[in-house]
């Protein structure tokens, strides 16, 4: 399935996320270069969540430029597979190849 199709299908969870899935499908419907960062106004990007098996802990990095803590991710770079990216993303910046999914839906 597509990135379109994934955020026509996903269910909002509050008002906020109903805003930002409008404003999505608006930009992936105006622009076409949303998966790039050559489109300055609007860019796609992966993250995820790492969780210790028994979800108690989060691992969380040092953000440089924000000089903040932070979970994982990273740009798009042109590829529409943000799960891909988002696992891509959590082995580069900490090594970590063994992942499970807990979910595999944005």
């Amino acid at each position: 399935m597509g990135l379109k199709e994934q955020i026509e299908n996903y269910i909002p969870y509050n008002e906020q996320e109903v805003s930002d899935k409008e404003l999505m499908l608006e930009y992936i419907n105006t622009f076409n270069d949303v998966l790039t960062r050559e489109n300055k106004m609007c860019h796609f990007t992966a993250s995820n969540w790492i969780v210790n098996k028994n979800r108690t802990k989060v691992l969380m990095i040092y953000h440089n430029i924000y000089k903040s803590w932070a979970w994982t991710g990273g740009h798009a770079d042109g590829d529409s597979d943000l799960l891909h990216i988002a696992l891509k993303e959590a082995q580069e910046k900490i090594g970590l190849s063994n992942l499970k999914l807990l979910s595999d839906g944005i």
